[in-house]
């Protein structure tokens, strides 16, 4: 068994920042799990990472997005958050795809992304 952190990281993380989405209403990632035939019975999605390199996409002239689900044995979004919250080991099943970026952005309804330099904007106000 493999242990991670649950944080984005790039080569060198020149930027830094946050993401937010939406469940896309018609698609949601948890139903076009299902319908792979991916995600089993009492399994719920927790968690996205989401990773693309265009240097990766050259050879077949379209880009990737890496996308690997995070999904947890348990009876409902409320008892994982409180086995996350209680500290004890977290044991997830990691599912990974490759998927082009309109089978990814369906996933979704909204998709906000921010990054600044080295995430020095991250939180703050600022007028324009």
């Amino acid at each position: 068994m493999s242990k991670d952190n649950f944080s984005a990281s790039a080569q060198y993380n020149d930027f830094k920042g946050s993401a937010a989405a939406d469940h896309a209403d018609l698609s949601a990632a948890g139903d076009w799990l299902k319908k792979a035939g991916v995600i089993n019975h009492g399994e719920l999605l927790v968690g996205y990472e989401m990773y693309v390199s265009p240097g990766l996409s050259v050879a077949s002239g379209t880009i990737t997005i890496s996308t690997s689900f995070l999904l947890a044995t348990t009876d409902g979004l409320d008892a994982f958050a409180e086995r996350v919250k209680s500290g004890e080991d977290i044991s997830l099943r990691k599912v990974s795809r490759d998927l082009s970026p309109v089978e990814f952005c369906s996933l979704f309804k909204r998709f906000n992304v921010t990054l600044s330099s080295n995430g020095i904007l991250e939180s703050r106000d600022y007028n324009y």
